[in-house]
């Protein structure tokens, strides 16, 4: 594949969806494209705003806590794996909502807590913590939605 037929390819898929600069320079060398060529592209798409981080970042973010309900944690762990810079994860994350954190957390718990069939409180609240671990949620979090949940 040519540069100029992969900056058309890339191009359009960065104007329908966030994309951060790890999975479309990844996508670029599957394509095997030369190093030149890809550093062109990914400048093209730089600077004509087809790709920012710290865009991706914050829809990212959003996305994730809004609609498959994770905690910061994992956000935090998702974006890394994507190579975004820990500034911009940050910014990202300090534009999402503290008092719904709680709100999602405690939400969950519950609907867990509906499903599991163990009698042992302690097991219970074991089982409880960990699945919201799972989600992403910090140790203080969870403790406070626990302590709600049980009164």
């Amino acid at each position: 594949m040519d540069a100029k037929k992969a900056l058309n390819i890339v191009a359009g898929q960065c104007s329908k969806k966030e994309y951060c600069s790890f999975d479309v320079l990844k996508k670029l060398q599957r394509w095997e494209l030369e190093e030149k060529d890809i550093a062109a592209v990914m400048e093209f798409l730089v600077k004509n705003h087809f790709l920012d981080d710290a865009r991706f970042a914050e829809a990212y973010a959003r996305d994730k806590h809004r609609f498959n309900r994770w905690g910061k944690l994992k956000i935090m762990q998702m974006l890394r794996q994507k190579r975004v810079p820990e500034r911009l994860i940050e910014q990202a994350l300090s534009a999402l909502p503290d008092e719904e954190n709680d709100t999602t957390c405690l939400a969950l718990l519950k609907q867990k807590n509906r499903g599991l069939k163990e009698e042992d409180p302690y097991k219970r609240k074991a089982k409880l913590f960990r699945f919201a671990l799972s989600r992403g949620f910090d140790y203080e979090t969870i403790s406070r939605c626990i302590d709600q949940l049980q009164d």
